[in-house]
Parts: C-alpha cells; structure tokens; sequence
C-alpha cells in the first residue's frame, strides 16, 4: 500500500461518474443454481441444481428488512438483481418479482434468456432492466434476438457475450448480429475468467483489443441502470471514466487496503443462504436469509488482492 500512497498519479479514489448511482444498493442475489444450461467455463456448482431454490417466506423477510434499512432510514434506492443459476427457473419467480415490484424496488435479471417469449411477456412489467447473457455453446441466435427485443424499447436491456478464446472469432460474429438486431441495447464482449476467479482466460492481444474496444451503440440508452461506469482519480486530480470490464482488462482492479462501500451500495445473498456485503465476501458471513439481519452502516478495509466481479469493481473505493 505504501507505493501506491507515493505515487501521485495511482488511483486513490474510485467513484460513481454518475452521482444518482450512488443512492442505489445492487443486492446481486442468487436463488438457486440450477440452469437450462451446461457451460463448458462455468463451475458445476453454477448450474448442476444441487442446492434446493430459496424459500419464498424467506426471501420476502429479507425484502422487508432492507426496505426499512436502506430504504426508510437511509433513502437508498435498492435495486434487486436476481441471479442463479438460471432465475427464471425459480418456480415461484413470477410471484417474488411482483412483490418486489410492488414494495417499490426496482428490479433486475440476470438470465441466458431461454425460457419462452410468454414467459418473457409475464414478468416484462416488473423489470426496471434486464441482463442477458449470450452463451454461444447453447444458445439459438434468432430466439435471443426476438426475446431482447421484446424489451429494448421500454427498459434498459444490456447484453454480456461470453468470449471463448477459442471460438473468438464466430462469437464475435454473433456479437455483431446482436448489435446490428438490436440497436438499443447496450452489448459487453465479456472477458472470461479461469473457474470465474481473478486469472482470465488465454487470450490474445488482438482478442483482448477488439474486447476493450466493444460494440458501443449509437442510440441514446433507453430506460435506466443502477450502475453505469466509474470515474477514477489520482491523487495528482487526474480523472479517467471506464466501465467495469475495463479495470479487468487494463490490470487496475487492484483495491487491497482501500475502503470500500461494499456493503452500503451492495449486498449478496448467496444460493445457500449466506447474506454478504458483496459477492468478494469481505468482512464475512453477515447472516442468513430467513433470519434477522444487522445490515452494513459503515464502509469495510478491503482485503481481498483483485476485484474480479463488475458488480464489486461498481461501487465506490478510496484509499
């Protein structure tokens, strides 16, 4: 940490370019781990069905403590992004996202996008935004397509392509499909990383430009996110505004000794239970849904040597 603190133009302070973002708590929670698909860089324990979905009662008490913690006593905005898994698998998800909706979150999902077109049509008018991966090994093109656009004129619709470094090429091929489909939408080309910890896969230097450059929309973004890009700034005052994948690409994800409002604008309830200030685990189990919590009031060390997750690199940071 010493070097960092005597170099002027390391970045000492990571923040929201966008102030509103700061307000929002993204609660990255996965209901299960069962999944319609199989793929070949994802741990089993992400897809294979062995831990049971969550039980309704016990998800419905935890909406209502966070309303009264961030929400009443602190006006957070709290932003549910349900994740698995596949969470459209969930049996009761029509339900949870309706009383989600109902209580005044806003609410996300974090899908393959393969259940039908009227299963999408259901739940449409309980989403604030919606993050579709595309996962070539199985997914059908023209079906992702019509799914997406069924959304992309009302809410904010962003879309992760997985880049495998060996199928780099036809990925990228459906990538452009993608971004020529659907203009609207907001297109990642997602750098994958080894067992999803810190090291990425082998790519090369050409595969890891055409992923920093990405497939930027020309339209004006529709509907809103909770998160968007983060301005980082030395301590000389230089600023520098990235997205997420970024930070992972360039090698600058790198906060040990910062303090970190992991826990204030995040929180993450893990398939089996556990609840979390973020999905990196510092600071620890904070407790288990279905009991009563004691919520996060103040920022935590970081102690971890990379943020390896976007959803931990988007909150805020400062040495």
């Amino acid at each position: 940490m010493d070097a960092i603190q005597n170099e002027p133009d390391a970045f000492t302070l990571i923040d929201h370019s966008n102030p509103v973002h700061a307000k929002v708590v993204v609660v990255d929670w996965m209901l299960g781990n069962a999944c319609s698909y199989a793929c070949s860089y994802c741990p089993k324990s992400l897809h294979d069905g062995s831990v049971r979905w969550q039980k309704t009662k016990d998800v419905l008490h935890l909406y209502h403590q966070m309303k009264r913690h961030y929400v009443d006593e602190r006006d957070k905005i709290v932003w549910l992004q349900f994740t698995g898994g596949e969470p459209t698998m969930h049996p009761r998800i029509i339900d949870l996202l309706r009383q989600a909706s109902e209580i005044g979150f806003k609410v996300s999902l974090i899908s393959n996008a393969s259940r039908t077109p009227r299963f999408w049509e259901k739940i449409s008018g309980c989403l604030n935004s919606v993050i579709l991966t595309y996962h070539s090994e199985f997914a059908e093109l023209n079906h992702f397509i019509r799914v997406a656009k069924m959304m992309e004129d009302r809410i904010s619709v962003h879309i992760n392509v997985t880049m495998l470094p060996d199928r780099f090429d036809q990925i990228f091929e459906d990538a452009q499909a993608l971004r020529a489909a659907l203009p609207a939408a907001s297109i990642s080309l997602k750098p994958l990383r080894q067992g999803f910890g810190a090291k990425l896969f082998d790519y090369t230097k050409d595969q890891l430009q055409v992923m920093s450059k990405g497939l930027p929309s020309k339209y004006a973004p529709v509907g809103e996110k909770p998160r968007a890009q983060m301005r980082a700034t030395t301590r000389s005052g230089q600023c520098e505004t990235l997205p997420p994948n970024e930070f992972i690409l360039r090698g600058m994800n790198r906060w040990r000794g910062y303090n970190c409002n992991v826990g204030l604008e995040s929180l993450r309830v893990h398939k089996t239970g556990e609840v979390y200030r973020g999905v990196c685990g510092v600071g620890g189990v904070i407790g288990y849904l279905g009991e009563d919590l004691d919520l996060p009031r103040e920022p935590i060390r970081c102690t971890k040597d990379s943020c390896s997750c976007l959803a931990d690199i988007l909150i805020r940071k400062e040495l």
